[in-house]
């Protein structure tokens, strides 16, 4: 049956060599369910086991989103609200990834926490509260992570392993961006602990590569370079795939790792990081466009090209305000009145 088969191309897809055979195997359940007309009963399991994971490795994050969207609207016609839920909660994540603008993302999820609250079952609601957390904090409509969805995370917590995970990467994400580096190096580091750091989340082990980075800028041990050459490693592997969804990360911890070389070679950092501004630009990764050019003039900054420095970091503030997070664009702000005031 379609179910059986999506259900297959899921458990392949949690081991890397199986990548694509696991998306083929995916794309027959899609097809078999459209081919006998069964769509109306199989659309909101097959479409959430499909488009959550399995077609990540291969089709765009923004077409994934548009069929978990169609997984949303075949489960409510049903009326299945726990699959509809699922596969709308996936759906904005997707969107998230795919650089959505934050202000969008911030409308589906308040609307959806609305409905969850008058649900009996409100078993998905801490997922939308810590996404409503990680988008109200790059938005810029607080100042920090939640507390309280931080009391959550405890040893010895009786969370479910899918609540881990998805708190663990939302809080290594957000703790990147807002430049808590030991955080995100924690939830990384507890992600590995529990078993948690699979195929399925490596956007995870993207974020864990560029904190690796920050890490060994203020330590200086290379333990933290053999990490990120793992992220690099591990990236390359799922861009042969994906060349959409990954090839920029790969340039951003390439152009990275090289900034912090001991024998640096500016002209090919420079060329690294323009790629990888050029990769997020062609996949529409508007926030990683940004991230890569807000990286890029700190390199510049570094090696006393006040300039370049200059140049990228605004082009980064574009970026973000495009992004929508004021948060961002704040921060990029300081960071030019930094160099403009030591260039005076």
């Amino acid at each position: 049956t379609p179910e059986c088969l999506a259900s297959f191309a899921c458990a392949l897809n949690d081991c890397f060599d199986f990548a694509k055979e696991s998306y083929k195997i995916g794309k027959v359940a899609v097809d078999l369910m459209k081919k006998y007309d069964v769509v109306s009963d199989c659309a909101p399991f097959v479409y959430l086991a499909v488009y959550s994971s399995v077609a990540l490795l291969v089709e765009p994050y923004q077409s994934c989103a548009d069929m978990l969207q169609r997984g949303y609207e075949f489960s409510m016609s049903k009326g299945d609200t726990d699959l509809a839920s699922r596969n709308l909660v996936l759906m904005v994540q997707n969107l998230y990834f795919g650089g959505t603008k934050l202000s969008v993302l911030k409308k589906n999820i308040s609307s959806r926490i609305n409905l969850e609250t008058q649900r009996s079952h409100q078993i998905l609601l801490p997922f939308w509260l810590i996404f409503e957390d990680t988008v109200f904090t790059l938005i810029g409509d607080q100042e920090m992570l939640s507390p309280n969805i931080e009391a959550d995370l405890t040893e010895g917590g009786t969370v479910s392993s899918d609540y881990l995970d998805f708190l663990c990467h939302q809080r290594m994400q957000s703790s990147y961006w807002l430049g808590h580096y030991d955080r995100a190096k924690y939830y990384a580091e507890r992600k590995i602990r529990q078993g948690l750091l699979k195929f399925k989340s490596i956007v995870s082990e993207f974020y864990f590569g560029l904190t690796a980075i920050k890490i060994f800028q203020r330590k200086g041990k290379k333990v933290w370079i053999n990490r990120t050459e793992k992220s690099i490693a591990t990236m390359k592997k799922v861009a042969e795939t994906s060349e959409w969804n990954f090839q920029n990360k790969v340039n951003l911890l390439e152009a990275e790792l090289s900034s912090v070389s001991k024998h640096i070679d500016n002209d090919e950092a420079l060329e690294k990081y323009n790629k990888a501004i050029e990769a997020a630009k062609w996949s529409k990764f508007i926030h990683e466009e940004g991230l890569a050019c807000e990286l890029a003039g700190f390199h510049c900054n570094r090696v006393g090209d006040k300039t370049n420095a200059l140049n990228f970091l605004n082009r980064a503030k574009e970026c973000y305000n495009e992004w929508g997070s004021r948060m961002k664009v704040k921060f990029i702000d300081n960071e030019i009145q930094q160099i403009n005031n030591t260039a005076s």
